[in-house]
Protein backbone atom coordinates (compact mmCIF):
# COMPACT_ATOMS: atom_id res chain seq x y z
CA UNK A 1 0.00 0.00 0.00
CA UNK A 2 2.91 2.34 0.75
CA UNK A 3 4.30 1.71 -2.75
CA UNK A 4 0.90 2.51 -4.26
CA UNK A 5 0.75 5.83 -2.38
CA UNK A 6 4.21 6.78 -3.66
CA UNK A 7 3.20 5.99 -7.25
CA UNK A 8 0.02 8.04 -6.84
CA UNK A 9 2.04 10.98 -5.51
CA UNK A 10 4.37 10.86 -8.52
CA UNK A 11 1.38 10.66 -10.84
CA UNK A 12 -0.30 13.67 -9.26
CA UNK A 13 2.95 15.66 -9.51
CA UNK A 14 3.16 14.90 -13.22
CA UNK A 15 -0.50 15.74 -13.73
CA UNK A 16 -0.20 19.08 -11.95
CA UNK A 17 3.14 20.23 -13.35
CA UNK A 18 3.37 18.80 -16.86
CA UNK A 19 -0.23 19.05 -18.01
CA UNK A 20 -1.19 21.59 -20.62
CA UNK A 21 -4.54 23.29 -20.48
CA UNK A 22 -7.11 23.44 -23.27
CA UNK A 23 -7.36 24.79 -26.78
CA UNK A 24 -8.97 28.12 -27.62
CA UNK A 25 -12.32 26.88 -26.29
CA UNK A 26 -12.25 28.15 -22.73
CA UNK A 27 -15.68 26.68 -21.92
CA UNK A 28 -16.80 23.24 -23.01
CA UNK A 29 -20.42 22.09 -22.74
CA UNK A 30 -20.17 18.33 -22.94
CA UNK A 31 -23.25 16.07 -23.13
CA UNK A 32 -23.29 12.89 -21.11
CA UNK A 33 -25.54 9.88 -20.77
CA UNK A 34 -26.61 8.30 -17.50
CA UNK A 35 -26.42 4.52 -17.31
CA UNK A 36 -27.87 3.82 -13.89
CA UNK A 37 -25.50 5.95 -11.76
CA UNK A 38 -22.69 6.02 -14.34
CA UNK A 39 -21.98 9.42 -15.96
CA UNK A 40 -20.54 8.67 -19.39
CA UNK A 41 -19.02 10.98 -22.00
CA UNK A 42 -17.57 10.08 -25.39
CA UNK A 43 -14.12 11.24 -26.43
CA UNK A 44 -11.55 10.93 -29.16
CA UNK A 45 -8.02 10.17 -28.01
CA UNK A 46 -5.15 11.77 -29.97
CA UNK A 47 -7.59 12.48 -32.87
CA UNK A 48 -8.57 8.81 -33.07
CA UNK A 49 -11.14 7.68 -35.61
CA UNK A 50 -13.07 5.80 -32.93
CA UNK A 51 -14.92 7.22 -29.95
CA UNK A 52 -14.15 5.99 -26.44
CA UNK A 53 -16.39 6.09 -23.38
CA UNK A 54 -15.13 7.73 -20.20
CA UNK A 55 -16.86 7.76 -16.83
CA UNK A 56 -16.73 11.03 -14.89
CA UNK A 57 -15.95 10.13 -11.30
CA UNK A 58 -15.20 12.88 -8.79
CA UNK A 59 -14.19 10.19 -6.30
CA UNK A 60 -11.77 8.52 -8.70
CA UNK A 61 -8.34 8.87 -10.26
CA UNK A 62 -7.90 9.23 -14.03
CA UNK A 63 -7.47 5.82 -15.65
CA UNK A 64 -7.42 4.34 -19.14
CA UNK A 65 -7.95 0.73 -20.15
CA UNK A 66 -4.73 -1.11 -21.02
CA UNK A 67 -6.32 -2.47 -24.21
CA UNK A 68 -6.88 1.11 -25.45
CA UNK A 69 -3.28 1.99 -24.61
CA UNK A 70 -2.11 -0.91 -26.78
CA UNK A 71 -4.64 -0.24 -29.54
CA UNK A 72 -3.57 3.40 -29.92
CA UNK A 73 0.11 2.89 -29.12
CA UNK A 74 0.08 5.45 -26.31
CA UNK A 75 3.37 6.30 -24.66
CA UNK A 76 3.83 4.44 -21.40
CA UNK A 77 6.04 4.83 -18.38
CA UNK A 78 5.57 2.31 -15.61
CA UNK A 79 1.90 2.12 -14.60
CA UNK A 80 1.00 5.30 -16.53
CA UNK A 81 0.19 6.24 -20.10
CA UNK A 82 0.02 9.66 -21.72
CA UNK A 83 -2.91 11.02 -23.73
CA UNK A 84 -1.68 13.94 -25.83
CA UNK A 85 -5.17 15.21 -26.61
CA UNK A 86 -8.55 14.22 -25.21
CA UNK A 87 -11.35 15.65 -27.37
CA UNK A 88 -14.65 15.82 -25.47
CA UNK A 89 -17.31 16.92 -27.98
CA UNK A 90 -14.92 19.55 -29.38
CA UNK A 91 -13.39 20.56 -26.04
CA UNK A 92 -9.76 19.55 -26.05
CA UNK A 93 -7.69 18.81 -22.96
CA UNK A 94 -3.99 18.21 -23.51
CA UNK A 95 -1.22 16.18 -21.86
CA UNK A 96 -3.13 13.85 -19.58
CA UNK A 97 -1.30 11.21 -17.56
CA UNK A 98 -3.47 8.18 -16.76
CA UNK A 99 -3.01 5.09 -14.67
CA UNK A 100 -3.41 1.81 -16.55
CA UNK A 101 -3.86 -0.46 -13.53
CA UNK A 102 -7.67 -0.40 -13.22
CA UNK A 103 -9.67 -3.53 -14.09
CA UNK A 104 -12.42 -2.25 -16.39
CA UNK A 105 -14.08 -5.67 -16.41
CA UNK A 106 -16.08 -4.55 -13.38
CA UNK A 107 -18.09 -2.31 -15.76
CA UNK A 108 -19.13 -5.13 -18.07
CA UNK A 109 -22.69 -4.86 -16.80
CA UNK A 110 -23.03 -1.20 -17.79
CA UNK A 111 -24.50 -2.16 -21.17
CA UNK A 112 -21.79 -0.24 -23.02
CA UNK A 113 -17.99 -0.52 -22.85
CA UNK A 114 -16.21 1.92 -20.55
CA UNK A 115 -12.63 2.67 -21.61
CA UNK A 116 -11.50 5.26 -19.09
CA UNK A 117 -12.23 7.31 -15.98
CA UNK A 118 -11.95 11.09 -15.69
CA UNK A 119 -11.12 11.72 -12.05
CA UNK A 120 -10.76 14.76 -9.84
CA UNK A 121 -7.00 14.85 -10.39
CA UNK A 122 -7.80 15.92 -13.99
CA UNK A 123 -10.87 18.03 -13.23
CA UNK A 124 -8.89 20.02 -10.66
CA UNK A 125 -7.75 22.32 -13.49
CA UNK A 126 -11.30 23.58 -14.06
CA UNK A 127 -14.53 24.87 -12.70
CA UNK A 128 -16.83 21.93 -13.44
CA UNK A 129 -20.62 22.21 -13.59
CA UNK A 130 -22.77 19.08 -13.49
CA UNK A 131 -26.33 19.57 -14.77
CA UNK A 132 -27.75 16.15 -13.96
CA UNK A 133 -31.24 16.98 -15.27
CA UNK A 134 -30.12 18.29 -18.68
CA UNK A 135 -27.33 15.67 -18.86
CA UNK A 136 -24.35 17.86 -19.63
CA UNK A 137 -21.16 18.84 -17.85
CA UNK A 138 -19.33 22.15 -18.35
CA UNK A 139 -15.56 22.45 -18.09
CA UNK A 140 -14.44 26.06 -17.71
CA UNK A 141 -11.06 27.70 -17.22
CA UNK A 142 -12.82 30.74 -15.72
CA UNK A 143 -12.22 29.89 -12.10
CA UNK A 144 -13.14 33.18 -10.45
CA UNK A 145 -14.82 32.72 -7.09
CA UNK A 146 -18.41 31.47 -7.14
CA UNK A 147 -21.40 33.76 -6.62
CA UNK A 148 -24.00 31.40 -5.17
CA UNK A 149 -27.69 32.15 -5.86
CA UNK A 150 -29.98 32.52 -2.85
CA UNK A 151 -31.37 28.99 -3.04
CA UNK A 152 -28.00 27.26 -3.25
CA UNK A 153 -25.85 25.46 -0.71
CA UNK A 154 -22.28 26.75 -0.65
CA UNK A 155 -19.24 24.85 0.66
CA UNK A 156 -15.53 25.30 0.87
CA UNK A 157 -13.71 22.01 0.62
CA UNK A 158 -10.36 20.35 1.03
CA UNK A 159 -8.94 17.88 -1.48
CA UNK A 160 -8.32 14.25 -0.71
CA UNK A 161 -4.52 13.73 -0.73
CA UNK A 162 -4.71 10.70 -3.07
CA UNK A 163 -7.27 11.56 -5.76
CA UNK A 164 -7.88 15.30 -5.14
CA UNK A 165 -11.61 14.65 -4.66
CA UNK A 166 -13.58 17.41 -2.89
CA UNK A 167 -14.22 16.72 0.79
CA UNK A 168 -16.91 18.73 2.58
CA UNK A 169 -18.16 18.89 6.15
CA UNK A 170 -21.74 17.90 6.92
CA UNK A 171 -23.71 16.69 9.93
CA UNK A 172 -25.00 13.22 10.65
CA UNK A 173 -27.38 13.03 13.61
CA UNK A 174 -26.02 16.41 14.79
CA UNK A 175 -22.37 15.29 14.63
CA UNK A 176 -20.00 16.97 12.15
CA UNK A 177 -18.16 14.57 9.83
CA UNK A 178 -16.35 14.86 6.50
CA UNK A 179 -17.51 13.23 3.27
CA UNK A 180 -16.05 12.85 -0.22
CA UNK A 181 -18.12 13.99 -3.22
CA UNK A 182 -18.29 10.79 -5.28
CA UNK A 183 -20.16 10.68 -8.61
CA UNK A 184 -18.90 7.12 -9.10
CA UNK A 185 -21.17 5.39 -6.57
CA UNK A 186 -24.97 5.29 -6.32
CA UNK A 187 -25.96 5.43 -2.64
CA UNK A 188 -26.73 8.78 -0.95
CA UNK A 189 -24.18 8.11 1.81
CA UNK A 190 -21.61 5.32 2.23
CA UNK A 191 -19.83 4.82 5.55
CA UNK A 192 -16.66 2.69 5.87
CA UNK A 193 -17.00 -0.55 7.83
CA UNK A 194 -14.43 0.60 10.38
CA UNK A 195 -16.90 3.27 11.54
CA UNK A 196 -19.82 0.84 11.90
CA UNK A 197 -19.69 0.53 15.68
CA UNK A 198 -19.62 4.31 16.07
CA UNK A 199 -22.73 4.73 13.90
CA UNK A 200 -24.46 1.71 15.40
CA UNK A 201 -24.67 3.64 18.66
CA UNK A 202 -26.34 6.63 17.00
CA UNK A 203 -30.10 7.07 16.79
CA UNK A 204 -30.75 5.42 13.43
CA UNK A 205 -33.78 3.37 12.39
CA UNK A 206 -32.39 -0.16 12.40
CA UNK A 207 -29.85 -2.09 10.32
CA UNK A 208 -30.37 -4.62 7.54
CA UNK A 209 -27.56 -7.05 6.80
CA UNK A 210 -26.94 -8.46 3.34
CA UNK A 211 -26.35 -12.00 2.20
CA UNK A 212 -23.53 -11.63 -0.27
CA UNK A 213 -22.63 -8.17 -1.57
CA UNK A 214 -24.72 -5.14 -2.47
CA UNK A 215 -21.74 -2.92 -3.32
CA UNK A 216 -18.00 -3.53 -3.60
CA UNK A 217 -14.89 -1.51 -4.39
CA UNK A 218 -11.77 -2.74 -6.22
CA UNK A 219 -8.99 -4.15 -4.05
CA UNK A 220 -11.39 -5.05 -1.25
CA UNK A 221 -12.73 -8.43 -0.09
CA UNK A 222 -15.92 -7.80 1.92
CA UNK A 223 -18.44 -10.56 2.64
CA UNK A 224 -21.55 -8.46 3.32
CA UNK A 225 -22.93 -4.92 3.73
CA UNK A 226 -25.28 -3.17 6.13
CA UNK A 227 -28.12 -0.83 5.18
CA UNK A 228 -29.60 1.77 7.51
CA UNK A 229 -31.33 5.14 7.56
CA UNK A 230 -29.44 7.96 9.23
CA UNK A 231 -31.87 9.92 11.37
CA UNK A 232 -30.73 13.19 9.80
CA UNK A 233 -28.08 14.65 7.51
CA UNK A 234 -27.47 18.40 7.30
CA UNK A 235 -25.73 19.98 4.32
CA UNK A 236 -25.43 23.65 5.19
CA UNK A 237 -28.98 24.91 5.72
CA UNK A 238 -30.56 21.78 4.22
CA UNK A 239 -31.68 19.08 6.64
CA UNK A 240 -32.71 15.69 5.24
CA UNK A 241 -34.33 13.10 7.49
CA UNK A 242 -34.01 9.32 7.22
CA UNK A 243 -31.16 9.32 4.69
CA UNK A 244 -30.40 5.92 3.16
CA UNK A 245 -26.86 4.82 4.08
CA UNK A 246 -24.86 1.70 3.30
CA UNK A 247 -21.76 0.42 5.06
CA UNK A 248 -19.01 -0.98 2.86
CA UNK A 249 -15.32 -1.81 2.71
CA UNK A 250 -13.61 1.10 0.94
CA UNK A 251 -9.97 0.86 -0.21
CA UNK A 252 -7.77 2.02 2.70
CA UNK A 253 -6.12 4.87 0.76
CA UNK A 254 -9.58 6.40 0.10
CA UNK A 255 -11.49 5.21 3.16
CA UNK A 256 -13.89 7.86 4.44
CA UNK A 257 -17.64 8.61 4.16
CA UNK A 258 -18.84 9.09 0.57
CA UNK A 259 -21.67 11.25 -0.79
CA UNK A 260 -23.06 9.63 -3.93
CA UNK A 261 -25.33 10.16 -6.90
CA UNK A 262 -28.69 9.25 -5.31
CA UNK A 263 -28.25 12.49 -3.35
CA UNK A 264 -26.19 14.58 -5.80
CA UNK A 265 -28.60 13.99 -8.72
CA UNK A 266 -31.13 16.19 -6.88
CA UNK A 267 -28.98 19.27 -7.55
CA UNK A 268 -27.05 21.15 -10.16
CA UNK A 269 -23.51 20.89 -8.81
CA UNK A 270 -20.67 23.32 -9.43
CA UNK A 271 -17.17 22.44 -8.26
CA UNK A 272 -14.62 25.23 -8.59
CA UNK A 273 -11.52 23.14 -8.01
CA UNK A 274 -8.85 25.88 -8.11
CA UNK A 275 -10.79 27.95 -5.54
CA UNK A 276 -11.77 24.97 -3.32
CA UNK A 277 -15.43 25.98 -3.60
CA UNK A 278 -18.57 24.05 -4.37
CA UNK A 279 -22.26 24.82 -4.58
CA UNK A 280 -25.38 22.69 -4.89
CA UNK A 281 -28.45 24.27 -6.50
CA UNK A 282 -31.63 22.22 -5.85
CA UNK A 283 -33.54 21.00 -8.90
CA UNK A 284 -37.15 22.23 -9.08
CA UNK A 285 -38.41 18.67 -8.52
CA UNK A 286 -35.68 17.53 -6.12
CA UNK A 287 -36.73 14.87 -3.63
CA UNK A 288 -34.89 12.67 -1.18
CA UNK A 289 -35.98 9.07 -0.70
CA UNK A 290 -36.49 8.17 2.97
CA UNK A 291 -37.01 4.46 2.30
CA UNK A 292 -36.22 1.81 -0.27
CA UNK A 293 -39.08 0.30 -2.31
CA UNK A 294 -37.21 -2.77 -3.37
CA UNK A 295 -37.00 -6.48 -4.09
CA UNK A 296 -33.71 -6.47 -2.16
CA UNK A 297 -31.64 -7.82 -5.07
CA UNK A 298 -28.18 -6.95 -6.34
CA UNK A 299 -27.26 -8.45 -9.71
CA UNK A 300 -23.97 -8.70 -11.58
CA UNK A 301 -22.27 -10.52 -14.45
CA UNK A 302 -20.35 -13.74 -13.87
CA UNK A 303 -17.13 -14.70 -15.62
CA UNK A 304 -19.35 -16.70 -18.00
CA UNK A 305 -21.34 -13.52 -18.90
CA UNK A 306 -24.38 -14.79 -17.02
CA UNK A 307 -26.51 -12.50 -14.84
CA UNK A 308 -26.37 -13.79 -11.28
CA UNK A 309 -27.46 -12.80 -7.79
CA UNK A 310 -24.46 -11.19 -6.09
CA UNK A 311 -26.33 -10.17 -2.97
CA UNK A 312 -29.70 -9.65 -1.33
CA UNK A 313 -31.00 -7.93 1.79
CA UNK A 314 -32.16 -10.14 4.63
CA UNK A 315 -35.98 -10.37 4.98
CA UNK A 316 -36.48 -8.73 1.58
CA UNK A 317 -38.87 -10.24 -1.00
CA UNK A 318 -35.88 -11.90 -2.69
CA UNK A 319 -34.73 -13.42 0.61
CA UNK A 320 -38.22 -14.61 1.60
CA UNK A 321 -38.58 -16.27 -1.84
CA UNK A 322 -35.49 -18.37 -1.03
CA UNK A 323 -33.34 -16.81 -3.74
CA UNK A 324 -29.71 -17.61 -3.03
CA UNK A 325 -26.45 -15.81 -3.72
CA UNK A 326 -25.12 -17.27 -6.96
CA UNK A 327 -28.51 -18.05 -8.54
CA UNK A 328 -28.64 -17.27 -12.26
CA UNK A 329 -31.29 -14.99 -13.78
CA UNK A 330 -32.61 -16.63 -16.98
CA UNK A 331 -35.44 -14.20 -17.84
CA UNK A 332 -37.15 -11.13 -16.36
CA UNK A 333 -40.71 -10.28 -17.41
CA UNK A 334 -40.33 -12.92 -20.16
CA UNK A 335 -37.23 -11.14 -21.55
CA UNK A 336 -34.07 -13.21 -21.91
CA UNK A 337 -31.48 -11.90 -19.44
CA UNK A 338 -28.28 -10.95 -21.27
CA UNK A 339 -25.23 -8.79 -20.51
CA UNK A 340 -26.63 -6.17 -22.90
CA UNK A 341 -29.83 -5.67 -20.90
CA UNK A 342 -28.49 -6.05 -17.37
CA UNK A 343 -28.50 -2.28 -16.91
CA UNK A 344 -32.16 -2.21 -18.02
CA UNK A 345 -33.00 -4.78 -15.35
CA UNK A 346 -31.04 -2.85 -12.70
CA UNK A 347 -32.97 0.31 -13.58
CA UNK A 348 -36.25 -1.63 -13.27
CA UNK A 349 -35.18 -2.79 -9.82
CA UNK A 350 -34.70 0.86 -8.80
CA UNK A 351 -37.80 2.26 -10.54
CA UNK A 352 -40.47 2.89 -7.88
CA UNK A 353 -43.21 2.94 -10.54
CA UNK A 354 -42.52 -0.76 -11.23
CA UNK A 355 -44.07 -2.70 -8.37
CA UNK A 356 -43.28 -6.28 -9.39
CA UNK A 357 -40.99 -8.27 -11.70
CA UNK A 358 -41.31 -11.88 -12.85
CA UNK A 359 -38.19 -14.07 -13.10
CA UNK A 360 -36.96 -17.41 -14.22
CA UNK A 361 -34.12 -18.36 -11.90
CA UNK A 362 -31.69 -21.25 -12.17
CA UNK A 363 -29.60 -23.01 -9.54
CA UNK A 364 -28.44 -26.55 -8.81
CA UNK A 365 -32.04 -27.62 -8.21
CA UNK A 366 -33.18 -26.52 -11.66
CA UNK A 367 -35.20 -23.60 -13.05
CA UNK A 368 -38.15 -22.07 -11.28
CA UNK A 369 -40.51 -19.22 -12.08
CA UNK A 370 -41.53 -16.63 -9.52
CA UNK A 371 -42.97 -13.15 -9.28
CA UNK A 372 -41.56 -10.76 -6.73
CA UNK A 373 -43.43 -7.75 -5.36
CA UNK A 374 -41.46 -4.79 -4.04
CA UNK A 375 -41.85 -3.66 -0.45
CA UNK A 376 -40.51 -0.84 1.67
CA UNK A 377 -37.42 -2.28 3.35
CA UNK A 378 -37.79 -0.07 6.46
Amino acid sequence: MKRFSIVVSIFLFLSNHLAGMTNENMVGRIPFIKKDHYILVTAKINDSQSDYNFMIDTGGITFIDKTVVQELGLKQRGPMAKITTLNLSGYRIENIFCFTTFDFNIFRGAGTPIHGIIGSNLMERFKVTFDFQACFVIFSTDTTSLSPPDNSLFFTFRNHPVNNAPIIKFKVNQEIIEGMIDTGQPFPVVIPFEDFEQFEKLDNTGFIRSKGLMIKWPQTTPRYNYLTRLKSCEFGSLKINNVICIFGEIPPVLSMPLIGTDLLFQFKMVINYPQDEMMLIPNPDSHFEDNQFSLGLNLNLSDKNEIFVEGLWENSPADKSNIQVGDQIITFNSIKATPENLIELIEMLKDDSIESISFEIKNQDGIRKLKLNKILLF
